[in-house]
Parts: structure tokens; C-alpha cells; sequence
């Protein structure tokens, strides 16, 4: 009896330790699955996040990629605009010489068509003043002006190629030292010399372009001037031909070589 009731009190103080030791077990067990669910959660979170940032990286990667290539394709196109603006700086300055160099020889050109103006046979001298007042119009561009020069020289070289006939009123040398007006026919051969000739054949003269402008000698003065007798029946004489080309034939008209200086 005794021996059992001595087992009685071991078993019975023994209990309530292995209870407190299964509550502690039990308290671990739920702790570590709760670290454990944790851990899940956090892997887990990790995980989803870890995909979102590569994603963001890729998504970075590739808008870094495209805008180096942007960027590169800017500093190309930059690159072709600054060329295209050097190029067009450099066009700008040399049309801007040149168009300096074209005012300047328009200016000269002007200038000396002022100063042949006065050499040239009287009915060319009166189509060039016409035109030569255009050159100093007020408003006209640089391409006006070399137009109407373009049309002055042309006139000269039209003049120049053919033998012109013109009627025309003359202020003529007479007696006494008197002048009268007489209506005459003049005959030019180009721009450098001709000749004149009254109706009735009593006047008549010789003329050409000198330092001094175009002059007139008149009577016997031309034939001095000429070296050689100018006879009025001759200039009558071609005065018909050039009025009807069907009766031409060769004649003997004097001339004198031009000595006109360059003043240009």
C-alpha cells in the first residue's frame, strides 16, 4: 500500500510538468509556423516584386535603349542642320559679294554708257537717253538695270550692223556766219561715221564719232577732214540705193579711221 500510494504521488506531481512542457511545445509549434507563414508571405511578396522590378528594369532598359537612339538620331539631325546652316551662311555672304561686285559693275556700266552716250550718231543718242533715264529710275532693282543696259548695247549692235538711213531737221553753217535749219537725209555706216546730204544736193557733210562726241563737218570742211573730195552726187546716189534696194551697184564713198581714246 504504501509502495503504490508512493507511484500515486510521483504520477501525480509528474502531470502537471508534462502538460506545462506540451502548453510550451504546442506555443513553439504555432510561433514557427507562424515565422514559417511569414517567411511564405514575405518569398512570396519578394517574388512578385522581384518580376515587377524586372520588369520596370526591362521597361527602363528599353526606354534608355530608344532614347540613346533618339538622341543619337538628333545629334545627327543637329549635326546636318548646323552643316546645312554653315552652308547656307556661306551661300548668304557670297551672294551677298556678289551682289555688291553686280551693283558696282552696274554703277560702272552706267557711267560709261553716260560718257559714250555723246559719241554716238544723233539718232542713237536720242533712243539711249530714253533709256539711260530708266538706269537712275528711283525703286528699279538690279536686274531692271541690267536689262535696260542689255537693251542700250543691243541697240548700238543693231545700229552698228547696217548702213541706217535717216531724216532728220540739221542746224547747218551758212553765209555770213549765219546757221539755218534745213531738212536733211543722213546716211550711216555703224556707229563710228556718216554722212548727210540735202535734197537738192547744195549741203551736204561727213561725220563720225571723235574724243569730243560726234561731229559734223560740212562741204569742202568734209572733204578736208576726209582728205578726199566728197561729192554731193555720190550721197545722193546712196541715198536712192538704200530707198530702193533693186537698183544698187558699187560706189565710192570717202572715210576716216576712228581715233577715239578709251575713257572708260
Amino acid at each position: 500500500m504504501k509502495i503504490f500510494h508512493c507511484f500515486l504521488i510521483v504520477v501525480g506531481i509528474s502531470l502537471p510538468a508534462i502538460s506545462a512542457e506540451n502548453k510550451s511545445l504546442n506555443e513553439l509549434m504555432e510561433q514557427w509556423i507562424s515565422i514559417e507563414s511569414q517567411k511564405g508571405n514575405l518569398q512570396l511578396t519578394w517574388n512578385t516584386r522581384k518580376q515587377q522590378l524586372e520588369q520596370s528594369q526591362s521597361l527602363l532598359s528599353s526606354e534608355i535603349a530608344l532614347l540613346k537612339k533618339v538622341l543619337k538620331k538628333t545629334d545627327s539631325e543637329k549635326s546636318d542642320v548646323d552643316n546645312r546652316r554653315m552652308q547656307l551662311s556661306e551661300k548668304q555672304s557670297l551672294l551677298e559679294q556678289e551682289q555688291v561686285q553686280v551693283k558696282s559693275q552696274i554703277s560702272q556700266a552706267t557711267n560709261f554708257s553716260r560718257s559714250l552716250l555723246k559719241r554716238l550718231p544723233p539718232p542713237l543718242q536720242t533712243a539711249w537717253q530714253e533709256k539711260l533715264l530708266l538706269l537712275t529710275q528711283v525703286g528699279a532693282s538690279d536686274s531692271e538695270k541690267l536689262e535696260r543696259l542689255l537693251t542700250l548695247y543691243k541697240l548700238v549692235n543693231e545700229f552698228d550692223e547696217r548702213i541706217a538711213l535717216n531724216r532728220s531737221s540739221m542746224e547747218i553753217p551758212g553765209s555770213s556766219d549765219k546757221s539755218q535749219n534745213l531738212l536733211v537725209t543722213q546716211m550711216y555706216l555703224g556707229v563710228s561715221q556718216g554722212w548727210y546730204v540735202s535734197d537738192d544736193g547744195l549741203h551736204y557733210g561727213f561725220g563720225r564719232a571723235g574724243n569730243l562726241g560726234w561731229q559734223w563737218w560740212h562741204n569742202e570742211a568734209a572733204s578736208a577732214e576726209l582728205g578726199r573730195v566728197l561729192d554731193p552726187q555720190d550721197l545722193l546716189q546712196l541715198k536712192s540705193i538704200l530707198q530702193k534696194p533693186t537698183t544698187a551697184k558699187f560706189i565710192n564713198l570717202p572715210i576716216k579711221v576712228s581715233d577715239i581714246k578709251d575713257v572708260s
